[in-house]
């Protein structure tokens, strides 16, 4: 909501495509990349939370499954060279996520997502400007 409203005094269309399969295609990343985030935090709960006497590896394991879905359907059609919407920042922002908080193992069997990735922070120097310093 808070993007989408940016987006309105930048004049509209400029991280949200105003209409068309550009829209759509913007927001299904945008929602797979949530989901991702989404699950991936809630494993991080359950490890980081919960004793290890309550905690449940079968929870853990189904979130992990969750995020190993999406990122198979975002190998398979990773966000356009050269695009750069709301899509695209949400899919960077949580496969950085993914890297922060469990070492980049996403990375192993997803090349086109791994260049993706390079890319963006290539092109996008305050992205890599956020990165945690060990």
């Amino acid at each position: 909501m808070i993007v989408e409203y940016l987006d309105s005094l930048a004049g509209g269309g400029k991280i949200i495509p105003a209409s068309g399969p550009a829209r759509f295609q913007a927001l299904t990343q945008q929602a797979l990349a949530d989901g991702i985030c989404d699950a991936a935090i809630l494993q991080m709960y359950e490890i980081r939370f919960r004793e290890a006497e309550i905690r449940s590896a079968k929870w853990v394991e189904h979130q992990a499954g969750k995020v190993a879905r999406a990122l198979e359907v975002v190998e398979k059609n990773p966000p356009a060279e050269g695009a750069m919407d709301i899509g695209v920042i949400a899919m960077a922002t949580a496969l950085g996520y993914l890297d922060l908080r469990f070492g980049g193992e996403w990375r192993k069997g997803h090349p086109r997502l791994v260049a993706f990735l390079d890319r963006f922070a290539a092109s996008v120097p305050a992205f890599e400007a956020t990165k945690v310093k060990a």
